[in-house]
């Protein structure tokens, strides 16, 4: 992989500490490094005056707080501008300071050209907003996210990688994503949990067909096939990318709806939520 653009997507709290990975795989790759700084304002709740000339009033309190945050985020913005020209590299700086509802489209709309989106902790503080950004890049841009991408993470150079392979199409997609790291890394686990081939006709072992084709672009590849028990498959996902050592967790989203994941669970939310493994994931 070269040449590939990163757009780092940071909280209030993130420093330029927290772009240390992300920096060493840019300049290895002579790629870009976009950053946004991101800064969550509380809910904006209004008064209307009497007809028939209503107007909304802002609360002197929301304006301050929202005010104080954007003069934080500028800070931000200059510190990491001048710590990317000291590192040698390209790519704009960003801000963003606004109700957590209102970012979904705004980051989808400055991913669109970016190669890869990595989500920083940072960001996790605020639950409403995390989520609206990882849905917002999810389903407005086509590219990948990453989480979980931290100072000592090699997630964006991995020597090891499990596919979570279940033949969806959105895990076509993470894979596809994921190929130009896949071919670099020493070792490709595809790993199917609770799998039925004869629903998806992949092969004569599930991940089959996945093995050949990731085996043609020259990956090192192995097969494993795995059976939940009791535990969730997330859970079961993670115990077996503990077992592997892997560096990075490739999988696709939303297999079904998001909205019966928010409300009943599921792979994906659960996956979105951990912190002990770096993940890559596409819609």
């Amino acid at each position: 992989m070269t040449s590939a653009t990163f757009l780092a997507l940071q909280g209030p709290e993130g420093t330029t500490a927290d772009l240390a990975p992300i920096i060493d795989a840019a300049q290895a790759q002579r790629g870009r490094l976009s950053v946004m700084h991101i800064g969550p304002v509380p809910l904006l709740s209004y008064s209307i005056t009497a007809s028939p000339y209503a107007i909304p009033v802002i609360p002197e309190g929301w304006l301050g707080e929202r005010n104080k945050m954007a003069a934080h985020l500028v800070k931000q913005q200059k510190e990491t501008r001048a710590h990317l020209v000291k590192q040698g590299l390209t790519g704009e700086v960003a801000t963003l300071c606004v109700e957590p509802a209102a970012m979904h489209d705004l980051v989808g709309l400055r991913a669109l050209f970016a190669d890869f989106s990595i989500v920083q902790d940072s960001l996790r503080d605020n639950d409403t907003a995390f989520n609206n950004i990882v849905y917002g890049l999810l389903f407005e841009a086509p590219g990948p996210v990453l989480l979980n991408v931290v100072p000592g993470s090699k997630a964006l150079t991995p020597n090891t990688v499990m596919i979570a392979w279940n033949s969806s199409v959105p895990a076509a997609r993470a894979v596809r994503a994921a190929l130009p790291m896949l071919k670099a890394a020493y070792e490709v686990i595809v790993a199917s949990f609770d799998a039925d081939p004869s629903r998806w006709a992949d092969g004569e072992n599930p991940g089959a067909d996945l093995a050949t084709w990731l085996s043609h672009h020259g990956c090192k590849v192995t097969v494993q096939e795995y059976v939940t028990g009791r535990k969730t498959v997330s859970q079961a996902i993670l115990d077996r990318a503990q077992e592997h050592t892997a560096d990075l967790v490739v999988m696709g989203a939303y297999g079904r709806s998001r909205w019966n994941e928010r409300f009943f669970g599921g792979t994906t939310e659960e996956m979105i939520k951990q912190t002990e493994r770096p993940v890559l994931l596409t819609h």
